[in-house]
């Protein structure tokens, strides 16, 4: 997630002063408390409302429909243009939107595909066209450990917004609503290749929630997203997000991306031994949520411990991903099964995706001193990414880059707010040196939140540059991801089509967290997101480099003409 600077400024100093607090707000008896909230008896025992209790009449009657070239999700409502101060996530702030339709949602038309030649003249495809690769783009599930004693509820406002939301107990069940949409909208005789997380997996460098991005992706039975006390708000099986559930897996291989969430506190905050403390301790000093209560309010008062909110490095992260034996792979999603990346460098990996014809170049970009922005050192470039880039272009191949951040939000500070860094590489010069690489044909990202394409032109006709695509957050509105098809044309030029998935509901689960998420989006809780065509479902093309004419030439005399872009996602 992007976070200002102002906010940046305001997290730190709250996180530093509650990482050295001590307990000042326990109850008489010791025990756990809230600050405010009303006891499971005034609810017939429930914490929650009943999932159902909360749908608006014909709630599951929208269709079945995942792509947008078919069909979208449209709000019955506009956005507000100024936030009222009510917050979404209290039952007051629910019934008040609920009110105002802010729930409401119905299908739309489909948006059509625009083709995009940015990157300058080519001519149109003609003759026989090849699928060279075919692969799905996710990103910032940010699946929250919302009951750890490092979350920072009491900032949430639409000015620093993402600090709680309304939606974030029910992510694994939109994790698994996308899976099994992409499961759902698969042709099977021509599978995916892989997907490809772009970070902010988890959403504060926490254990458990590592571990729950894993199973999610796996499809583990029985997942099981609570921590500290084992919450039931909702008696009995299977009616609240805190009950073990089953999530439909991934149905390829999927990469792993390290996000700035990924590695730092709250997304933001270096990690340190006395924020290592705060995390398997007791003290929420900035505030989380508390399942003993109705409504699981904010409380600062002394919560339950558990070890699993341990915090990971980089080199846990690799040893997990490294461990999982359970779905598809690959074996460490991306890094190598036995070879160690140079974390002085970063958790950075080169993995051949099709062998002989698309390399993925994982770049991560977060950074180690404090921020949300993006920062990458000297050393990174001339002993990663430019040696990866060379081997790519003498072995022939393809290039998609993959980082968390855009390097719209890269910057040259430590901290984000500091003094410039000396050794940090601004982010015009990143562009330039992978614009100078023609192997490169895309770099995708996430981070911001947003569904965005941007064309990074090159120097001249040898060195075209290459197309940056965004993927918008499972975590907030409007929560789509994106397929991706690399096609080559038969005249010279390849196209990479991309297309705006929604996920499909099954569950009032799933439901639920649709109407929430665009119930904070419309009470302007979280910050506006691109409603641009050419930021949507597109063909951007591209030459093929000149050094990996041969190699697509050899991909191409076997492959598919059928286009799954524009047959299976067009419901043909």
């Amino acid at each position: 997630m992007r976070t200002s600077s102002i906010a940046i400024l305001l997290l730190a100093s709250l996180l530093s002063v509650s990482a050295c607090s001590g307990d000042t707000s326990m109850d008489g008896d010791g025990g756990a408390g809230a600050d405010f909230g009303v006891d499971a008896s005034a609810h017939m025992g429930r914490l929650l409302p009943e999932c159902e209790s909360m749908e608006p009449p014909s709630a599951s009657s929208l269709p079945l429909v995942a792509s947008t070239l078919v069909a979208t999700v449209v709000p019955m409502s506009p956005r507000e243009t100024m936030s009222d101060d009510l917050n979404p996530t209290t039952e007051a702030g629910e019934t008040l939107y609920s009110s105002m339709g802010y729930n409401l949602y119905a299908a739309g038309e489909g948006e059509d595909r625009i083709r995009r030649d940015d990157l300058g003249d080519v001519t149109a495809p003609m003759g026989e066209r090849h699928s060279l690769a075919w692969f799905v783009q996710l990103s910032d599930f940010q699946l929250a450990d919302d009951e750890s004693p490092l979350r920072v509820t009491v900032t949430d406002n639409p000015t620093i917004p993402g600090g709680l939301r309304s939606q974030e107990a029910f992510l694994t069940h939109a994790v698994s609503a996308f899976n099994r949409t992409f499961t759902r909208i698969e042709n099977p005789d021509h599978p995916y290749d892989f997907g490809i997380i772009t970070g902010d997996c988890a959403d504060s460098a926490q254990r458990n929630e590592l571990r729950w991005v894993i199973e999610v992706m796996n499809g583990h039975a029985g997942m099981h997203v609570d921590s500290g006390d084992d919450n039931d708000p909702i008696p009995g099986p299977d009616n609240d997000p805190k009950d073990p559930f089953n999530p439909t897996p991934f149905p390829a291989p999927w990469l792993f991306v390290v996000g700035n969430h990924d590695v730092e506190v709250v997304g933001f905050a270096e990690v340190n031994e006395a924020r290592r403390a705060q995390a398997i301790g007791t003290v929420p000093t900035t505030g989380t949520r508390d399942y003993n209560q109705w409504y699981a309010p904010i409380t600062t008062r002394r919560i339950v411990a558990d070890p699993e909110r341990e915090i990971v490095d980089r080199e846990d992260i690799v040893a997990a991903l490294r461990a999982d034996t359970e779905g598809p792979g690959p074996v460490g999603h991306g890094f190598s099964p036995t070879e160690d990346p140079d974390f002085t460098l970063g958790a950075n990996y080169v993995y051949d995706a099709i062998p002989g014809l698309l390399r993925i170049v994982s770049f991560d970009t977060s950074d180690i001193t404090g921020g949300s922005n993006g920062l990458v050192r000297r050393a990174t470039i001339d002993n990663f990414l430019v040696p990866a880039l060379n081997q790519a272009h003498d072995d022939h191949m393809l290039v998609i880059m993959a980082s968390h951040h855009p390097t719209t939000d890269i910057d040259v500070l430590e901290e984000q707010l500091g003094n410039p860094i000396a050794d940090a590489v601004p982010p015009e010069e990143i562009e330039s040196i992978v614009a100078a690489h023609p192997e490169v044909i895309a770099w995708i990202v996430g981070h911001v939140h947003n569904n965005r394409i941007r064309a990074m032109a090159g120097a001249d006709a040898a060195h075209p540059g290459y197309w940056e695509v965004m993927a918008s957050a499972v975590a907030d509105f409007p929560s789509q991801q994106r397929t991706m098809e690399i096609v080559d044309n038969g005249n010279g030029t390849l196209s990479l089509f991309s297309t705006v998935i929604d996920y499909d509901t099954e569950s009032c689960s799933e439901r639920r967290y649709r109407r929430l998420t665009q119930m904070e989006y419309l009470s302007a809780w979280t910050d506006r997101v691109s409603d641009d065509p050419l930021d949507h479902n597109v063909e951007l093309i591209i030459p093929i480099p000149e050094a990996a004419l041969g190699s697509v030439a050899t991909a191409s005399a076997s492959a598919p003409t059928r286009i799954e872009s524009e047959t299976t996602l067009r419901g043909l």
